[in-house]
Formats: C-alpha cells, sequence, structure tokens
C-alpha cells in the first residue's frame, strides 16, 4: 500500500502518537508521586500520632508514681533493709554464755571450775577465769580449753596463774585466759539457729 498523504500530515500523524504516549507516561508518574506523597503524609502522620499516645502513657506512669508516692516507700525500704542488717549484726555477736559454760566446763580436768567469764574491749575476746586445786590442775584447764581438737577458739593466751596459801578454800588457784572466739563458733546466737558454725 502506496501512502499518498503529504509529509506535513504525516509529521502531524507520526507527532500525535508520540504526544499520546508521552501523556501516557506523564499521568502514570503524576499518579506515582500522588501514591508516595499520600504514603508519606500517613506516615507522618501515625508517627506523630505514636508520639503523642506515648507521651500520655509516660504521662500517666509519672502520676501513678507520683500519687503511689515511690520515693517515700524507696527510703522506708531501705530504712527496713538497714534495720535488718543492724538486727543480723547484734544477733551475729550475741553470744549463747550457757552453751559456753556447759562447753567449756565438759573439758576442764578435775579439780578446776570456771569461775567467771568477762567481755573484753573487743568483741571477739573473752577472759575466763578458772579456779584451780593447785597449780598443775590449773595449767592443765588451759591447755585443754587451748587444744586444737576442741575447735572453740581461734586463739588463746594465758594470762596468770595465782595461787593463795589459804588452805580453806577448796581452789586457792586462779588462772585467768584470753580467748578469741571463732567467727563460725557455736557460741554465738545467729550460728547456732542458722547451723553457720563448725561446733
Amino acid at each position: 500500500m502506496i501512502n499518498l498523504l503529504p509529509p506535513e500530515t504525516k509529521l502531524e500523524i507520526t507527532y500525535g502518537r508520540r504526544n499520546s504516549v508521552l501523556v501516557k507516561w506523564v499521568s502514570a508518574l503524576l499518579i506515582v508521586i500522588i501514591a508516595v506523597a499520600a504514603t508519606s503524609a500517613f506516615g507522618i502522620f501515625y508517627i506523630h500520632q505514636n508520639v503523642k499516645n506515648q507521651e500520655k502513657v509516660a504521662s500517666i506512669a509519672k502520676e501513678r508514681m507520683a500519687s503511689q508516692n515511690v520515693e517515700k516507700t524507696k527510703n522506708d525500704l531501705e530504712t527496713l533493709s538497714n534495720n535488718v542488717k543492724t538486727i543480723v549484726q547484734i544477733l551475729n555477736k550475741q553470744l549463747l554464755f550457757s552453751k559456753m559454760l556447759t562447753t567449756i566446763g565438759g573439758v576442764l580436768p578435775k579439780g578446776t571450775a570456771l569461775n567467771d567469764i568477762t567481755l573484753s574491749s573487743t568483741d571477739a575476746a573473752l577472759d575466763l577465769n578458772i579456779g584451780a586445786s593447785d597449780r598443775t590442775a590449773a595449767t592443765q584447764a588451759f591447755v585443754n580449753i587451748n587444744d586444737p581438737k576442741n575447735g572453740f577458739f581461734d586463739k588463746a593466751d594465758l594470762i596468770s596463774i595465782v595461787c593463795s596459801d589459804a588452805s580453806d578454800k577448796k581452789y586457792p588457784c586462779t588462772a585467768t585466759a584470753r580467748v578469741t572466739l571463732k567467727t563460725n563458733s557455736s557460741f554465738y546466737f545467729l550460728n547456732s539457729v542458722t547451723g553457720g558454725s563448725t561446733q
């Protein structure tokens, strides 16, 4: 088929077709731009709403904490904790003198007796006053108390042995020994209750 149309008409038809394609592409591009703008606007709106909601939640939580007086409760708990620590420290230093008397009395040799137990200047040290019939019995009493097999004390020092000439006394000699209690000694009240002792 022979095209007998004039060249101007041919050009108009060609450019008309090109314009039609170009209009389609511009329309598609405009649709994409509108979609992207709508998505961005929705995203910004959604983020803004989330930020507002989180601010409201934080404000409500802050108000609740203020109304519940969390700071006062925290201070009360710290005070209670300190009181419990103090009680534990006091109980940890409480000595069971009845247990100590019977235990020490059980290892004293014949001819001796435990006269007195005195707290010394340091918390863990005690002065034992032992009556004895003679110097040998007094020395043996100290040896028995200091025996590592008994495990009563960390350290024991013989301070003195004094004997009088009085024949009317049952125990004319007096021995004084300074002993240091073990930290895990069963003579402490708390160790005897919790079982945290070697004795």
